[in-house]
């Protein structure tokens, strides 16, 4: 009878222990989490993998809009030229992932970083911290989106719109 139930409590303490576990493949690799880039260069930034698993894109027929979660990659954009970091992503996030099918001209970029998920993986929405948000128009930022230099205060106020840092 002993055996039986230590048999039961270790597996009772099994299943509570597998249910607080997070799936692994639900957040980036460990050496994207917290190592921030030696030099920012734009065109060596890793974007395909940064915005891998992160980010989701609707198209609204009127404008596309893009949601990124950078929490994995924080570290690099809690710098002194924080702004033109964020303004290379959300062009770049742009470049990158807009879809084939759409037809809208003006983008919407909100960049978050999500705090909290649940036990599935999910952002807890309560949980999200904004870090920017960005409108423009895809025509204008096509030309810099190869730019290999940081953007200037005159170029970010030609291409965006709407550039807004929380």
């Amino acid at each position: 009878m002993k055996f039986v139930l230590a048999i039961f409590m270790f597996l009772t303490g099994t299943v509570v222990d597998a249910q607080e576990m997070r799936d692994p493949s639900l957040s980036s690799p460990p050496s994207l989490q917290a190592k921030p880039l030696a030099k920012w260069i734009v065109n060596k930034v890793p974007w395909d993998e940064w915005f891998k698993k992160n980010c989701q894109v609707t198209d609204k027929a009127e404008y596309v809009h893009f949601f990124w979660d950078a929490q994995d990659f924080k570290l690099n954009f809690e710098v002194k030229d924080k702004k033109s970091r964020l303004a290379d992503a959300a062009l770049q996030l742009v470049s990158r992932l807009y879809p084939q099918d759409a037809t809208a001209d003006r983008v919407k970029v909100d960049i978050v970083y999500v705090l909290e998920r649940d036990s599935y993986g999910l952002p807890k929405w309560d949980s999200l911290q904004q870090v920017a948000h960005f409108e423009f128009l895809k025509s204008k930022a096509s030309k810099l989106i190869k730019h290999k230099v940081p953007l200037t205060e005159i170029q970010m106020k030609k291409i965006f719109d709407k550039f807004e840092i929380f």
